[in-house]
């Protein structure tokens, strides 16, 4: 099966839909993320905030019980995900073990249906995560779950009002779950080097001494895709968005002060338009995702080092792992 570019897996119809996704977002990550951080609970707020703008995304299906089906995964593997990476990651070796078995589940199952490549995708997103940002905090699994399920809420409530979005997925979910076991279309040897890459990258940034080395990692999960072994373009498209959200994420933090529930408003409006950005343009959709990411995982949760600090940091991090994820794609088409 030809892999499907983000703009494909992520269409919506014309009219007003694009306008009711954006509403639709703006309600389901700005709630917990503008409402937990008012209530002084900044750390609750990204988890909840971040879970249910993945958990939107894992919104692909044909009908309600699909979509219902493939959120719910969502849920459950962002969650276990990212409690697997804090509780057990934290030492070398260990992480890089556990980024090479998210990673290669990611891969392999990549090409087998939309909607359960997106689920697994963001459960290695989830590992990386917890495995570099250590939470601590016991409430922090109930907020992904608290997310994910308002997530849930929000979009059947928007697709019960204004009618599903166009068809996003070329398959049942079940059907595509049985060709991801059976490792159909999985070509494992893209998912051994994307694997191999994304724990290279997080070895690599943490002997850099870069403050967040697991960006590095997040960036191969994010970036390296099967689409880009039949064009590369896409991946560098994928790659020169992640960058350029960046330093805009730095703009919005000056525009908001430094204030709190400003920063975590702005996060939300980014996360909105990541989603229309993935319909749209793939360097416009990783743009605004990497604005939410570090908007909300740096600017407003543990932002101590300066914007200076933590632009350098990010684009270090981020540089390393593109460039792998770049390499990595080269290998994976040359050996496929």
């Amino acid at each position: 099966m030809t892999p499907l570019a983000l703009n494909e897996v992520f269409k919506l119809a014309p009219g007003p839909v694009p306008a009711l996704m954006f509403f639709r977002v703006v309600l389901a990550v700005g709630v917990p993320m503008v409402g937990l951080t008012l209530a002084g609970q900044p750390l609750l707020a990204v988890a909840a905030g971040a879970t249910a703008m993945f958990v939107t995304l894992c919104d692909v299906g044909r009908s309600t019980a699909s979509r219902t089906a493939m959120m719910l995964l969502g849920t459950l593997v962002i969650l276990l995900g990212g409690v697997v990476g804090d509780k057990f990651g934290g030492g070398t070796g260990v992480d890089e073990a556990l980024v090479i078995a998210s990673a290669f589940v990611a891969a392999w199952v990549s090409n087998s249906q939309p909607g359960l490549a997106v689920v697994a995708r963001y459960g290695a997103v989830a590992t990386a995560a917890g495995v570099g940002m250590q939470i601590t905090d016991p409430l922090a699994a109930g907020a992904i779950v608290a997310g994910g399920l308002w997530s849930l809420t929000v979009g059947l409530l928007v697709g019960w009002l204004a009618g599903l979005p166009a068809d996003q997925a070329n398959m049942d979910w079940r059907a595509g779950l049985r060709r991801a076991l059976a490792g159909a279309d999985a070509g494992p040897r893209f998912a051994i080097v994307v694997a191999l890459t994304a724990a290279l990258a997080l070895f690599a940034a943490n002997h850099l001494g870069v403050t967040r080395a697991y960006w590095a990692t997040l960036t191969v999960v994010l970036v390296m895709r099967r689409e880009g072994m039949v064009s590369l373009k896409l991946t560098l498209q994928y790659l020169a968005g992640t960058l350029l959200g960046i330093p805009l994420a730095t703009l919005l933090w000056h525009a908001a002060g430094g204030t709190q529930w400003l920063i975590a408003l702005l996060a939300t409006l980014a996360a909105a338009s990541s989603r229309l950005g993935m319909a749209l343009n793939p360097a416009l959709g990783f743009a605004c995702m990497t604005t939410f990411m570090v908007l909300a995982v740096d600017l407003l949760r543990i932002f101590t080092d300066g914007p200076a600090a933590l632009v350098l940091g990010r684009l270090t991090d981020v540089a390393v792992g593109g460039a792998l994820a770049v390499v990595g794609t080269l290998v994976a088409g040359s050996w496929h």
